[in-house]
Formats: C-alpha cells, sequence, structure tokens
C-alpha cells in the first residue's frame, strides 16, 4: 500500500481544503490571465485598437495632402483666369461664343462602358 499512495499525484495527497484553495486560486489566475489577454482592456484589444489607430492616421494624412491640393486649385481658380478657362473647356466641355466644341470619342473605352 505505501507504494501506491507515492504514485499519486502530490494535490491528491493534499487534504480536500487545501486542493479546494488549489482549484479556486487556479481558476482566478486563469480568469486574470483571460482579461489580461482577451478582456475589453487586454492585449488583443490594444493591438488592435493600434492598427486602427495607424490606418487613421494614414487616412488623416491623406485627407490632408487632398484638402492642400484642394485649397491650391481654389486659390488657382480666383487667381488664374487661364486656369479657370482650362477647367471650363476640359471639365465642361466650354467654350468661347466663336469656337466649336469637338468631343472625341474612344472606341475601346466605349467597349469598356458597354460591359460595365
Amino acid at each position: 500500500m505505501a507504494e501506491s499512495e507515492k504514485n499519486k499525484s502530490t494535490i491528491s495527497k493534499l487534504p480536500v481544503q487545501r486542493r479546494h484553495a488549489w482549484i479556486i486560486i487556479s481558476g482566478v489566475l486563469l480568469f486574470l490571465l483571460y482579461i489580461y489577454i482577451a478582456g475589453d482592456f487586454g492585449l488583443l484589444r490594444h493591438w488592435q485598437l493600434s492598427n486602427e489607430k495607424q490606418l487613421l492616421e494614414k487616412e488623416i494624412e491623406e485627407l490632408q495632402f487632398k484638402r492642400d491640393s484642394l485649397q491650391v486649385a481654389i486659390e488657382r481658380l480666383k487667381t488664374d483666369s487661364s486656369y479657370m478657362a482650362k477647367i471650363a473647356r476640359e471639365k465642361y466641355n466650354m467654350g468661347l461664343p466663336d469656337e466649336e466644341i469637338i468631343k472625341i470619342i474612344n472606341k475601346d473605352s466605349d467597349a469598356l462602358n458597354e460591359k460595365q
């Protein structure tokens, strides 16, 4: 019988109250570990938020660049009449009263538009 008792694990040799205490402590530690890793303020959430922050910072930079280029275009439209005429001709197919507007249609772009 002495040999069979030696083969038992050390936890099973402990009194019942100490076993329950170890089980409770282990459960609490596992719960705290879960909270630390996967909880609302855990490492996974921190990693997700830092990735989202980087994406938003990149988007902010792109939008600031776009805003700056639009401000330059606005200033050019206010001050440069030749730039305003260029935009009116290219974008809105406008011309002077004595000019004739000719629209060139590319066959390749028409084929693409029909497929879409």
